[in-house]
């Protein structure tokens, strides 16, 4: 959009959220007069300002927002099934989050159930669902576990551990905190993710309110109710219109902002947005509501940390080092933020530790981690055996340059040549780039991969036009052709995006064909 479009978004957007929910339906349909994506995006912009603090939006205190939520005032003390209740905790704009004893264990949990309003609609009771699969599928002391996943008189419930606490944004209530404790806290929270990106989930809604930090001073994140999972079972995963805006607008990634496929990046995104604030006290991209904070996201660069903190603040030791990896990490297009989780991670240690990684520091700090260097053993194996079987095909396709009648000779041949030296140079030159340039290998993967693709593509046609015409007279060749031509199709299509995946979190854009 641009900043005339984003105008019109805002004052219709704040003009609208100051009416009734039930009237906000016809007065967009006629402000829009007839533009039906306009609509659609202030309906969705809107739906997210709602929903922007699912669960624990705020303490619940006020006997108005529990009526609201349809909590009675007789609850506390009750039974639901072997939970009794001992008190609510939050109230947000989707559900009720509980304080309970589980009878059965003998211990508290949180239990975490949707709104009165809410209890019969299937989006939202899959919603819960999926937060629950996504959640229990991970095991890290940053992210709160998830017991059961339970149904009592046809209401969902999310059994999980009582985290006692403060959430980050009541520690932000307190002003800025100290530059040693941003960097604590970022190693933290990064671990913690990198945990969920390792088993594919990501979080898409990650914010000041969806963390806790414990009296022991350790980060917890809560709320994976957005959570999208790559290789767990989700039935009915598509829970949300095509086009709505899904996560707290000002926590958003430009590519969820657009509507765009999102995966790992959007995380870091919204990291840096936290890290930003806790260093500075201030969100990087605040306006006046939630459409003019959006508008900023897409547009703007935040001023540097240290240019927002007291001058003898910003020499404090990694402070200056912070200020580069939250620049990276809200970079507008994911291809420019850390390529893995993991090389976050490896740059905050350094950071924590008092100095910027070097190439070398980060690989030999990859090396350490073992299903990471194990998983990149694989890759590098793929791209060797690769290169070694595009050679390794040239001779036969130099004995059979004569056996295509109506093509000059060796024609063939020396297009599979091209494609052969294009594939095995880029690849090679890739292996390299892993190994002693690992900041740079997510850039350099983009970069070949298109080229590296074509060579690939070319080089299966070579060898199946020459299995066709051998067969003519050299069937044992044509086996041969036909043969090298599946294998290099089932190797560049589907192993090589699995082991991209494996050892770099996400593949990079053109290392795969249709990897999700």
């Amino acid at each position: 959009m641009t900043n005339a479009d984003w105008t019109r978004v805002n004052e219709l957007f704040h003009q609208a959220l100051e009416l009734p929910r039930d009237e906000r339906g016809a007065f967009l349909a006629q402000a829009c007069g007839g533009d039906e994506p306009l609509r659609l995006e202030l309906t969705s912009l809107l739906d997210a300002h709602d929903e922007a603090n699912d669960f624990i939006e705020q303490p619940a205190t006020r006997p108005a927002d529990l009526a609201e939520a349809g909590v009675s005032a007789d609850l506390v003390g009750r039974m639901i099934g072997h939970y009794r209740i001992v008190r609510v905790l939050g109230v947000g704009g989707m559900g009720i989050v509980f304080l309970a004893d589980d009878t059965r264990l003998g211990r508290p949990v949180a239990l975490k159930a949707l709104a009165a309003r809410f209890t019969k609609d299937p989006q939202r009771r899959e919603r819960l669902r999926r937060e629950a699969r996504a959640a229990a599928a991970l095991a890290h002391p940053g992210i709160a576990t998830v017991y059961a996943l339970e149904e009592f008189d046809d209401h969902v419930y999310i059994a999980g551990e009582f985290v006692p606490g403060e959430t980050l944004r009541d520690e932000l209530g307190r002003g800025p905190l100290p530059a040693s404790r941003v960097i604590d806290t970022a190693v933290a929270l990064a671990r913690a993710l990198e945990a969920a990106h390792d088993r594919g989930v990501v979080h898409r809604d990650l914010k000041p309110e969806n963390v806790i930090r414990t009296p022991a001073g350790d980060v917890k994140i809560l709320d994976f109710g957005l959570a999208r999972m790559r290789d767990l079972p989700q039935p009915g995963a598509e829970i949300t219109a095509e086009g709505a805006l899904l996560g707290t607008p000002a926590y958003m990634s430009p590519e969820q902002i657009r509507g765009d496929a999102v995966d790992f990046r959007t995380d870091l995104f919204a990291l840096g947005i936290m890290l930003y604030e806790l260093a500075t006290g201030a969100h990087p991209f605040v306006g006046s509501n939630a459409a003019s904070t959006i508008a900023r996201i897409l547009e703007i660069q935040p001023p540097h940390i240290t240019d927002r903190v007291p001058a003898m603040l910003s020499t404090a030791v990694g402070l200056g080092d912070l200020d580069r990896i939250i620049a990276r990490c809200l970079e507008k297009h994911p291809d420019a933020r850390y390529q893995s989780t993991h090389d976050l991670v490896t740059a905050l240690e350094f950071a924590e530790a008092g100095g910027a990684p070097k190439a070398r520091d980060l690989a030999e700090a990859a090396a350490k981690r073992p299903l990471r260097r194990r998983a990149l053993g694989w890759w590098q194996f793929h791209q060797a055996a690769a290169s070694v079987g595009y050679l390794a095909m040239l001779l036969p396709l130099w004995l059979a340059r004569s056996w295509t009648p109506g093509v000059p000779d060796a024609v063939l041949f020396l297009v599979g040549l091209a494609a052969a030296l294009i594939a095995t140079t880029l690849r090679l030159h890739l292996w390299f780039a892993v190994r002693e340039l690992p900041e740079e290998s997510g850039a350099q993967r983009v970069q070949a991969g298109r080229w590296i693709r074509l060579a690939d593509v070319v080089f299966v046609i070579v060898l199946a036009v020459s299995s066709a015409f051998a067969f003519q007279g050299h069937v044992e060749m044509a086996v041969l052709f036909l043969t090298a031509a599946v294998g290099v199709l089932i190797a560049f299509a589907i192993v090589e995006p699995a082991t991209a995946r494996a050892a770099f979190g996400r593949p990079a854009p053109l290392d795969r064909l249709g990897a999700p």
